[in-house]
């Protein structure tokens, strides 16, 4: 596989230098096809994969679609990178969803495909973007029609893996006048089916973990909104985006334990989690205000509230085994409850003007979140749930961010400058409320934190000519720790294994700069060297006996340079082939303490290739796939090789406003992950698969008025700042 790739590379590259001598002819082309759009796009600094082109996109989740995407990568413990760099910020419609963790992935596994436009990756963003996220911004824009009257359309399928699984989605909008309604609905149903093993040497014993899980957790999402233009300078806007996470789930894991000498069995360990009750909420409110006159000036403002609710109940039974693997020595059940509670406030202003050559920008921001976080774990006797004190704990953690930032463009000539700094002061407060486990005495820790940080942000581009460009460019961004990792109670996941957070968790800060160049849409070349200190990655660390903790820890510095490369060919004219490929190297230096310290070194490569073949005017073929080389995860984790092919086609029917889609996802059935660890004393190793090779039938039919409105499209929110990256 690995080979082909590499081949199709090259006869990319060749093409490339083919197709640069008669540019002006290509340009004319792209310019008069109007009505397909290609799967994946570079401009302005920002690789686009268009969803609602993409055949193979049908029946994913927004997750599953970022797995996908040119340049990004999603590691078991489902943390986003982008061009190999972590700390990635996720954005939808141009706002950031400040969730973190397992309510992010809730939250992405909720948005469905046939309501999502595009997805936008942006690695260096300007400083009017937050500056956290020092691996970039992931911008997933949902579908919001422009046209004028009733129009819309629905979508269904259904999708054939391990189990079977539904979709269905609407799309409407009704502009009229000076008002546009518009609004969507999706849902997801069925199971999702994992398999994992976890395998660790430590303390002269072998300990094997063998786990499978069925998630039956089915996302239901809807939006509503209308905007309201006053006049041609004053627009209003409301808009409600909800997205519900609901339905049980189950893990059965056998853990085998043995003499690491002998290998002999010396017990079993057979644990069962039923998650018997699991409900996530995610709803957010924006009031949107812009003015916007013939001589350049926008003003626009922001009103945001949105909260996230996640009621968890699952009931874990352990059985003791012999070394027969039959003779019960014992069992006992515990009972957990999680509710998590968060509240997000934001309230942000941004004005532009023309000035001098340029423009400059400027604006202010103020959000607040308030996570409640409350575990309750019952011991099950005889029946009977009775509350362990010991072992339950509420905390309480509220973050402000405050921000200003001030940003230029000008350009003389063939030169362009885009430059600006942003400072944002943080203040973070927690408090962790739980029982002595000595004492029995009410217990309280506290997590303090005032900090003040600039971020500074340089673009300068030159071009010769039209079809040529240099970039040099300069940001400096910072990754908060999550609410469950600065919490410090200490969680049980099962008899051998615990998480712990900490509350001395710094933030980690990253500077990068790059150097690129771009020949008229064909080839996007960009060369990025990035330093990150007080590197933070969850460590896994052995408390004594067979038993281990798992803590997120500052871990030292991190020093990586990349290669991006993205090229978009057409070797004829009904085939073209978009290509990223990203080389880096990344170094990792470790230092927990004077005696313990390590450096880390892996040299990688990712590739992702779509290929779409127009078969006539109403049928199309797509072939995508991506290859994602042995790389270092986390801090210590070598992981292997893994690669993936998916295949589609699609054809018009119904006067061209309907659409069948056929398609195979992980064909080979190759989306596996392993990796391994061997450092300070502790190895271990795991390995784990999903229900991802499936075969999906999918229907889509437009209606109503199919001609785009003159009118402009409402930015709410943080939505307008993406527009704004040249």
């Amino acid at each position: 596989m690995r080979k082909v790739i590499l081949i199709v590379l090259c006869g990319i590259t060749t093409n490339v230098c083919a197709q640069k001598k008669d540019s002006t002819i290509r340009e004319l082309k792209e310019i008069s096809i109007t009505t397909r759009k290609k799967p994946v796009e570079f401009k302005d600094g920002k690789i686009v994969y268009n969803v609602s082109s993409s055949v193979n996109a049908m029946g994913s989740n927004a997750l599953d679609l970022l797995k996908r995407s040119p340049g990004v990568s999603i590691d078991p413990s489902n943390n986003i990178s982008l061009n190999g760099r972590s700390g990635v910020t996720v954005y939808i419609d141009g706002k950031p969803t400040y969730m973190q963790g397992e309510a992010l992935t809730a939250l992405l596994r909720s948005l469905q495909s046939a309501n999502i436009q595009r997805i936008e990756m942006m690695p260096a963003p300007s400083s009017k973007y937050d500056a956290a996220g020092s691996g970039g911004i992931i911008d997933i824009r949902l579908k919001k029609n422009t046209a004028s009257g009733l129009n819309g359309d629905i979508a269904a399928g259904i999708h054939f893996g391990q189990t079977p699984k539904t979709e269905a989605a609407l799309n409407l909008n009704y502009r009229t006048g000076k008002f546009n309604v518009f609004g969507n609905y999706n849902h997801y149903f069925g199971y999702r089916n994992m398999e994992y093993d976890y395998y660790r040497e430590q303390v002269a014993q072998l300990i094997d973990n063998r786990t499978k899980d069925t998630d039956k957790r089915n996302p239901v999402n809807f939006k509503i909104g209308v905007d309201y233009n006053i006049n041609s300078r004053h627009t209003l806007g409301l808009m409600m985006n909800a997205n519900l996470y609901f339905g049980p789930g189950l893990t059965n894991t056998v853990t085998y334990l043995a003499d690491s000498a002998t290998k002999r069995l010396q017990s079993v360990l057979r644990a069962t989690n039923d998650y018997y009750s699991q409900k996530q909420n995610w709803k957010n409110y924006n009031f949107n205000y812009q003015y916007k006159d013939t001589s350049g000036r926008l003003f626009t403002t922001d009103l945001d509230y949105g909260y996230y609710r996640a009621r968890i109940k699952n009931l874990l039974t352990n059985h003791f085994i012999a070394a027969d693997s039959i003779t019960e020595t014992g069992q006992y059940s515990i009972r957990n409850f999680n509710f998590s509670d968060i509240n997000i406030y934001g309230i942000k202003a941004d004005y532009e003007q023309p000035f001098a050559k340029g423009k400059l920008s400027a604006g202010i921001k103020g959000n607040a979140v308030i996570s409640d976080n409350e575990v309750q774990l019952f011991d099950v006797m005889e029946k009977k749930d009775q509350l362990n004190i010991a072992r339950s704990n509420t905390f309480r953690y509220e973050e402000s961010v405050y921000a200003a930032y001030i940003l230029a463009d000008q350009q003389w000539g063939n030169w362009k400058l885009r430059a600006g700094v942003r400072g944002e002061q943080t203040v973070a407060n927690g408090a962790l409320h739980a029982k002595s486990i000595v004492s029995g005495q009410d217990t309280i820790q506290e997590v303090k934190n005032r900090y003040f940080d600039l971020f500074p942000s340089v673009h300068l581009s030159y071009q010769p000519s039209a079809t040529h460009q240099f970039t040099l460019g300069y940001n400096r961004k910072i990754d908060r720790p999550t609410y469950t990792d600065l919490n410090p109670f200490e969680y049980q996941l099962d008899e051998l294994s615990k998480w712990k957070g900490n509350a001395f968790l710094r933030p980690q800060y990253a500077s990068s700069v790059s150097l690129g160049y771009n020949a008229s849409g064909i080839l996007s070349a960009v060369l990025t060297y990035t330093h990150k200190r007080d590197m933070f990655v969850p460590v896994t660390d052995s408390t004594g006996g067979n038993k281990m903790v798992m803590m997120p820890e500052n871990v030292g510095t991190q020093h990586m340079i990349g290669l991006n490369l993205t090229s978009s060919v057409s070797p004829l004219e009904w085939w073209n082939i978009t290509a990223n490929v990203n080389m880096y190297h990344r170094q990792h230096l470790i230092s927990f303490d004077k005696l313990r310290t390590a450096t880390l070194r892996i040299n990688t490569i990712q590739i992702n290739i779509q290929q779409v073949f127009n078969i006539g005017k109403k049928m199309q073929a797509e072939l995508s796939g991506y290859y994602q080389a042995p790389d270092l995860a986390g801090g210590f984790q070598r992981t292997k090789h893994v690669w993936v092919a998916n295949i589609g086609v699609q054809r018009k029917v119904m006067k061209d406003n309907g659409t069948l889609r056929i398609g195979i996802s992980d064909l080979f059935q190759t989306s596996r992950w392993y990796g391994i660890r061997d450092f300070d004393g502790l190895y271990y190793r795991n390995n784990g698969y999903e229900d991802s090779r499936q075969l999906k039938l999918g229907f889509s039919y437009r209606f109503g008025n199919m001609k785009i409105a003159g009118n402009r499209e409402r930015h709410s929110g943080l939505e307008s700042e993406s527009r704004r990256v040249k």
